[in-house]
């Protein structure tokens, strides 16, 4: 607080609200914020914009990328290794009818000298194929089918799964309208000289928001879905990527880190109202690096620990990062107690 204002003074100009209040404050903030997001819910579904099928249809992109560079590269693999090895297909006989083989050789070959047709009825001309497996490979993956992406296996998982990205595609367009719910929740419960940092921090909290959410969709999500099938190849497994589990895995974990990423920001405003220090997450660091691998084990929806350290090493970095900006004491106070 600055030297000049009485603490006593701040407190009678605060309205004192009860714990009852602050929980009619938190239903009404919520509504709100329910209230928002069914308006975007609703605006996905406008014509002609249509925004939630071309969401779902831009969230499966990564997985058909990757579905199709994963068959590329697996036939490329196989090819390379068919050519060092010098492998053959093994020999395929193919028979003829003798007296069918005369007589196309006939038409080709007028002037030739062959015997009658009628004398070879009960013959046949048996002839043996090899081909290089290289080259044999590199045809068929010229003409064989690449599945161009996830696979629905139940009548009612594409709607339901269309609901559920037009639901996290309205809460994206409505998020400033949602963190502003949240931070005028928060500064119910701050003097009135705190109150000022709600209206400063919106913005930056917004924007990291869409900082993580967009880092983690078009970075984290196509390293981790390679890294998978790769271990399928690994495991010498086919792999397939399900409707449900890939879409849920697409919209959930962008929203985590979008989450994650208020991570400075919540210890800035922490150490500005008063609540702890710079050293105090110095000090507190071993616990705050476990309990955020504990978090991103939660948080992530794959069991796999790819995703998790994907999401607990940025964590880690925000938070270092957050320790950083505190420790810019004067900086941070130019910015926001201006």
């Amino acid at each position: 607080m600055p030297a000049e204002r009485d603490l006593f003074t701040e407190e009678q100009q605060m309205v004192t609200m009860s714990f009852g209040e602050h929980l009619e404050d938190l239903r009404y903030r919520l509504i709100m914020a329910i209230f928002g997001l069914v308006v975007g819910l609703i605006i996905t579904f406008i014509p002609p914009l249509y925004l939630g099928p071309k969401v779902l249809a831009k969230m499966q992109e990564p997985a058909a990328e990757a579905l199709r560079k994963h068959y590329e590269d697996d036939a490329r693999r196989r090819q390379e290794i068919a050519k060092a090895e010098n492998l053959k297909s093994p020999p395929i006989r193919v028979e003829y009818s003798a007296a069918e083989f005369v007589e196309q050789l006939r038409g080709l070959a007028p002037n030739l000298s062959l015997p009658d047709p009628e004398s070879l009825k009960d013959k046949t001309i048996a002839l043996v194929q090899t081909a290089r497996l290289d080259d044999a490979i590199g045809m068929s993956t010229k003409t064989a089918y690449v599945p161009s992406g996830v696979v629905s296996l139940a009548p009612l998982e594409g709607i339901t799964i269309l609901f559920m990205v037009c639901t996290i595609t309205g809460l994206v367009l409505t998020s400033p309208w949602v963190f502003y719910q949240i931070w005028a929740f928060v500064a119910a419960g701050l003097y009135r000289h705190e109150q000022h940092y709600v209206l400063k921090f919106l913005p930056f909290s917004l924007g990291l928001f869409l900082i993580g959410v967009f880092t983690c969709f078009f970075g984290v999500l196509p390293v981790t879905l390679g890294f998978l099938l790769e271990l399928n190849v690994w495991l010498n497994i086919e792999p397939s990527l399900r409707l449900s589990e890939w879409m849920s895995f697409a919209t959930i974990l962008p929203l985590v880190f979008g989450i994650c990423f208020q991570t400075p920001l919540v210890m800035l405003f922490l150490e500005r109202v008063g609540i702890l220090t710079a050293a105090d997450f110095r000090s507190k660091r071993k616990f705050a690096i476990l309990i955020i691998v504990a978090a991103a084990a939660i948080l992530t929806p794959g069991p796999d620990v790819f995703s998790q350290c994907m999401l607990a090493i940025p964590m880690i970095v925000l938070y270092e990062l957050g320790i950083l900006i505190i420790g810019k004491n004067g900086r941070t106070k130019r910015i926001f107690d201006a």
